[in-house]
């Protein structure tokens, strides 16, 4: 009875105590405190800097100027990013038109993979379920050897991939003689930037195509014709305008309705104390703001971090790894100095992701944050000479570390990611994944 008594009093004191804290963290650090803070690092531009547009407000949205976004290429675009009716041609014809963009970028994982090493072509099952078809050999799957990226507000990135070796522009100015001929980064010389260089890349190296049946035979021969006005007979239909309208509809999937960006526009109730708290933090001490910044809370520079490669006994690999899978942003540039720089990422809907960092060795927010905080490299290969030198110890303590990552986890995620989603696509396929897997686990007809 007596023990019954004092844990009942003991956690009314934890509760009583965690009330205590949240409220002190409101009265240290309210919404006009951090309001400041922000506009301090603004660039001069005031709250609006981090502010991201509403998915209809295509003037507001960054864009390339070669590929103006319009509702009806958006519409395409969806429909493409989604349709497995397009993937004719992956190396294992077992998996031939069963797999699709989002197939490695759905929204539940908050348009990442899911799993650790995403898998497109070659692959069965949706989402976090995904594995390897038992029909297809190791050789033909079609694995990523760096954890798959988010599209989501991809549209605040000049050049794609964790090398940044995609897209013309940005970082990648004056990198012309980078372009070699026969390789995928050759398409750079179409001079887009990296959102449309990645969408034409992709379609070619997972195999996809559209087909005459399907123009002629579905609403694509329409949406193509109607988003693409003046553009010649014979060239409106392959994958250059296809990926210039999946890049379209990328751009539009930003992460506006999640609760920072709701308190950035007013509503002062929407994040709470602790997690304003861990926003000043993040804009203050633990300086996580001199890299993620912006709208999407990220940034165009490369840093090496001393993370971990993507290895292990359940990692498929590949005879010709591409090198900037190992060495990062150098195995593009070619630059010493490069070596291990991996891009910066943005930091929205990363909540429940359990595969984080470039080689998905990180399970949570809070483990990163950790990493960060004693700034130990788990890398044996990268060697103190190429560690950034913003990598070093922030000293945050366990109670300021909590509040970073309930910022970062709760306050940064936008649980409506679904609206991205079409209701249907044009072929009539089961979506995102057409093999009998998936249909069971979606639920087709």
């Amino acid at each position: 009875m007596r023990l019954t008594i004092f844990l009942q009093l003991t956690l009314l004191s934890i509760v009583a105590m965690g009330c205590n804290n949240n409220s002190q963290y409101s009265e240290k650090i309210n919404s006009e405190v951090l309001k400041q803070l922000l506009i301090n690092r603004s660039n001069g531009l005031g709250l609006d800097f981090f502010i991201l547009p509403d998915s209809h407000e295509f003037d507001k949205i960054p864009q390339d100027s070669s590929n103006p976004i319009s509702k009806v290429k958006v519409k395409l675009g969806r429909y493409l990013f989604f349709d497995p009716s397009i993937s004719f041609n992956p190396k294992c014809t077992a998996a031939a038109r069963t797999f699709s963009c989002a197939s490695c970028h759905f929204a539940d994982a908050g348009f990442q993979a899911g799993i650790r090493q995403a898998i497109a072509g070659g692959g069965r099952g949706h989402g976090f379920l995904r594995m390897k078809h038992p029909l297809c050999d190791t050789s033909e799957v079609d694995v990523q050897l760096l954890r798959t990226p988010s599209i989501v507000n991809c549209a605040y990135q000049k050049v794609q991939l964790w090398s940044g070796k995609l897209g013309c522009c940005g970082p990648n100015s004056g990198s012309d003689s980078l372009w070699l001929k026969g390789s995928f980064l050759e398409l750079n010389g179409l001079k887009m930037e990296g959102v449309e260089t990645q969408a034409r890349v992709a379609l070619e190296a997972h195999g996809f195509r559209m087909s005459p049946e399907l123009i002629s035979n579905t609403e694509y021969g329409t949406l193509f014709d109607s988003a693409f006005k003046g553009v010649r007979s014979d060239l409106i239909y392959r994958r250059f305008s296809m990926a210039k309208a999946i890049a379209a509809y990328e751009r539009t999937v930003l992460c506006n309705e999640a609760p920072f960006q709701k308190w950035l526009r007013g509503d002062t109730n929407a994040i709470n104390g602790h997690q304003r708290f861990g926003a000043y933090l993040f804009f203050s001490k633990a300086k996580c703001y001199t890299c993620h910044t912006g709208p999407a809370l990220n940034s165009m520079s490369f840093h090496a971090l001393g993370f971990e490669d993507m290895k292990g006994v359940n990692i498929i690999s590949k005879i010709d790894i591409p090198s900037d899978v190992i060495l990062g942003r150098a195995g593009f540039t070619k630059n010493e100095n490069d070596k291990f720089k991996f891009k910066v990422p943005q930091l929205y809907n990363l909540k429940n992701i359990e595969f984080l960092g470039h080689g998905g060795n990180f399970c949570s927010i809070e483990e990163i944050v950790r990493y960060k905080n004693t700034a130990v490299s788990q890398n044996p290969n990268v060697s103190e000479k190429y560690l950034s030198p913003d990598f070093k110890p922030l000293y945050l303590n366990n109670m300021e570390i909590k509040a970073i990552v309930d910022f970062i986890e709760n306050a940064l995620y936008d649980s409506n990611l679904k609206r991205y989603e079409p209701d249907h696509v044009p072929s009539g396929f089961c979506f995102p994944n057409a093999d009998l897997v998936s249909r069971t686990q979606l639920n087709c007809k």
